[in-house]
């Protein structure tokens, strides 16, 4: 008589309670870093909200940060010139409809550079408070200019590994200061 070599229930049972405990704790160590992701995410484009409204008072010429939500990413432009940009064509427009100013160009060094926002990372939305639009689609902007002033603004990034998580930051028009929260602020 041969012996077959089998495993027994018990200890199928023990094998599959060991990986649920790995999967147990693996899950939560998951979502804390793209939890993690978000937040970093959203402090960096608040520095570059500050860096841009600073530049633009110091350089006297107009600046903007250029969202684009099917690439995931951000870039600071500067215009050419110091002429003042008219935002009432923008808030008359479809998303669709606003064109492309030909007058800015790149920010040199690295503000300039496209960032694209982690895996995982999206932008939700952006709105413009004081128009009353939000934007949530296609490609977004944020005026800075050198009178020392920019938009009433608020940038929603989120996470949808697991469950869905939201970072906002909120720009106070006069100097630029971005209140993040770990939420989805709405405006009242």
């Amino acid at each position: 008589m041969s012996k077959k070599k089998a495993f027994t229930l018990i200890e199928v049972l023990i094998v599959l309670a060991i990986v649920g405990m790995i999967i147990g704790i693996g899950v939560p160590q998951v979502q804390r870093v793209f939890r993690t992701n978000l937040k970093s995410s959203t402090v960096k484009l608040s520095g570059l909200i500050r860096f841009a409204y600073d530049s633009s008072v110091v350089k006297g010429l107009t600046h903007r940060i250029v969202f684009d939500f099917d690439k995931r990413s951000y870039k600071l432009e500067v215009s050419s010139n110091g002429d003042l940009i008219s935002l009432d064509d923008e808030k008359t427009k479809k998303d669709s409809e606003i064109e492309e100013t030909p007058s800015f160009y790149a920010y040199d060094g690295e503000a300039g550079k496209e960032t694209v926002l982690p895996s995982g990372i999206f932008f939700d939305s952006v709105e413009n408070v004081s128009i009353k639009r939000k934007i949530t689609s296609e490609q977004a902007y944020l005026y800075f200019f050198p009178q020392g002033m920019t938009e009433d603004v608020i940038i929603r990034l989120k996470s949808e590994k697991g469950e869905i998580s939201y970072y906002s930051i909120k720009v106070n028009p006069a100097n630029a200061r971005a209140k993040i929260e770990g939420r989805y602020i709405e405006e009242k």
